[in-house]
């Protein structure tokens, strides 16, 4: 039966990747009704860089979230993602729909790549088409799939994808391949400008030597690896250049045994997560504890060390374990991570070397090892169940992700102690619900749970502050609200929220230079913010300055083409400073709506 159906599917492989490709089409097309959530919000719809087609060039000579400030400059270059966005936007705007759609492409042309590799590493064909299968349906991808801001980890992914299909066409060619090899790091290149955990790529390539013998010695695969290092090399050295430094932590100095501890946790949460994938959010709490007192990361270590030792009796299998640790080490450390430490997305591409490997074990292992016992049967019938399963947990998953109040009703139920959901929940109780006593409750607790973290998040403790500084404004305590908010200043004195805050506490008294200044501190903080120069300039004509108004207001609408009240303003500052030509000026600039 096997034999026959591996026939059937050796005729046929391009049927094949369609069917792959229309099974993730139907469990995966409510993505396409689903909006902006989450970071969507600050990345797309008030991103400047992605909004003005003016501002491209910045989206390659910053980091991804230097828009927000001096304060949220951080290591996480991913031009190329950003870019996507730039793209979509210019086509289709801000209407969420196309991001998806780009999504589920990048996706589809992710699983034609699995199935291509799997058929190139697997010993069957009804084995790779398992794989490739699981892989697709993986209830994990979700996250990279419905959530916009996953679209440089899809992108990242494929690209690494195409280079390992494209190591494994130069390791078949005669020596020597170096060009082969070359090519490949070409195509391997782009990744390292989608997302860092490319970066681990090179690794990967070793792994593989070091599972399988190819009669090659280690000179000649020094050699041939060449390529994929300077790939990486090229990109340091363009990430220093124009970051000024590498990752926000060294690899090296700090490091403590809680880094490694903590790396054992979150290998243990990864595998968890892939083979028990329920309540995924994507917002969920690491407890360093907790884990290391759960089997899973002991489990996953005798695994790991029973690959690398059984590599000579079954290279394959071994090789495949190690694909999923070798992809996962950059998201092992979590001084270079933000919240959350286990995140879906980062197991979007090992996952492929771990639901091979249960195709292998089931298709090819299990069959040699135990003939008697009709395991292809078995095997089929444990997938069938598998994959209807998955299936199921996709369907039920999506939906979560259909906008940000459905998604944090959700992480604060499956994920309680996680800081930042409270942070989340505490701004909807204020702003939408008007329940301000709620709202401080949420804030306290965000804060309570971010000093009991493995690494507190001071941008949870920021935003509390602001938040219960706020409420006590509405609530006529000006000495608490203002000591709320003088601490978050503390806290992150280059973020420029806190500022435009307390200005607006002092504009409404009519105490315009004091409002003034902390305007100005908040377009020190972040020159992009249109709102705080608008505001700034509103003071700045309120102290009789309009031609410094003017400025401001030129300046923001500079940043956003499409903020009338900016043109309209700057025009009136003009007249008022006696620059009538320039006030007309504006005036027909203004766009048509």
């Amino acid at each position: 039966m096997l034999a026959r159906l591996d026939n059937l599917l050796k005729k046929y492989p391009a049927l094949s990747s369609w069917l792959l490709i229309l099974v993730a089409a139907i469990f995966f097309q409510k993505v396409l009704t689903c909006g902006f959530v989450y970071d969507d919000v600050a990345l797309v719809l008030m991103n400047p860089y992605v909004k003005n087609a003016h501002l491209w060039r910045q989206v390659f000579l910053t980091p991804m979230w230097s828009f927000l400030g001096k304060g949220a400059q951080g290591t996480f270059y991913r031009p190329l993602g950003v870019f996507l966005f730039w793209l979509v936007c210019r086509v289709a705007g801000l209407n969420p729909a196309p991001y998806h759609i780009l999504q589920l492409i990048l996706y589809s042309l992710g699983i034609w790549t699995v199935y291509r590799i799997s058929r190139k590493l697997l010993p069957s064909e009804v084995a790779a088409l398992a794989g490739a299968l699981l892989w697709t349906l993986h209830p994990m991808h979700v996250e990279a799939v419905a959530w916009v801001s996953a679209i440089p980890d899809i992108a990242c992914g494929l690209f690494c994808l195409l280079g390992f299909a494209a190591f494994l066409r130069a390791e078949a060619q005669p020596p020597p391949a170096f060009r082969h090899h070359a090519l490949a790091a070409a195509v391997f290149f782009p990744a390292l400008f989608f997302k860092e955990f490319a970066f681990a790529f090179p690794l990967l390539i070793l792994a593989y030597w070091f599972c399988f013998s190819s009669g090659k010695s280690w000179l000649r695969r020094a050699l041939d690896w060449l390529p994929y290092a300077l790939a990486v090399v090229i990109c340091t050295v363009i990430r220093v250049a124009l970051m000024g430094r590498f990752s926000s932590t060294s690899l090296l100095r700090g490091f403590k045994p809680q880094v490694a501890w903590a790396a054992i946790g979150l290998l243990g949460d990864h595998a968890k997560v892939f083979f028990w994938p329920v309540n995924l959010t994507a917002a969920r709490a690491f407890d360093l504890r907790a884990s290391l007192h759960s089997p899973w990361p002991w489990v996953t270590l005798v695994i790991l060390a029973v690959a690398v030792v059984g590599r000579k009796h079954d290279p394959l299998l071994s090789f495949l374990v190690l694909w999923w640790l070798v992809l996962l080490l950059p998201c092992l450390d979590y001084r270079q991570l933000s919240f959350p430490y286990v995140e879906d997305q980062f197991s979007y591409l090992p996952s492929v070397g771990l639901c091979l490997a249960l195709a292998h074990v089931a298709f090819d292992w299990v069959p040699r090892r135990f003939p008697k016992i009709h395991p292809t049967s078995v095997a089929m019938g444990a997938l069938t169940v598998v994959a209807a399963l998955w299936a199921v947990q996709i369907v039920r998953t999506v939906p979560h992700w259909r906008d940000n109040d459905t998604m944090f009703d959700y992480a604060l139920r499956v994920a309680p102690n996680a800081a930042p959901v409270h942070v989340t929940h505490g701004v909807v109780l204020q702003l939408r619900d008007r329940n301000l006593n709620g709202a401080a409750r949420e804030f306290e607790m965000a804060l309570k749970l971010n000093a009991q973290s493995l690494q507190p998040i001071t941008a949870v403790d920021y935003d509390s502050y602001i938040g219960l500084g706020q409420i006590a404004l509405n609530q006529g305590r000006e000495a608490d609200a203002l000591s709320y908010l003088n601490r978050a200043v503390h806290l992150l004195p280059h973020f420029g929220f806190a500022y435009v805050v307390l200005g607006s506490v002092y504009f409404p008294r009519g105490d315009y230079a004091r409002a003034a200044d902390y305007f100005r501190q908040a377009v020190s903080a972040n020159p992009l913010d249109t709102n705080a120069r608008f505001y700034f300039g509103t003071c700045l004509v309120k102290l009789a300055q309009p031609a410094q108004a003017a400025e401001q207001f030129h300046a923001a609408r500079d940043v956003d083409p499409d903020y009338l009240q900016a043109y309209v303003a700057e025009a009136a500052a003009r007249e008022a400073a006696g620059d009538k030509a320039g006030a007309a000026r504006v005036r027909s600039e203004i766009p048509l709506q």
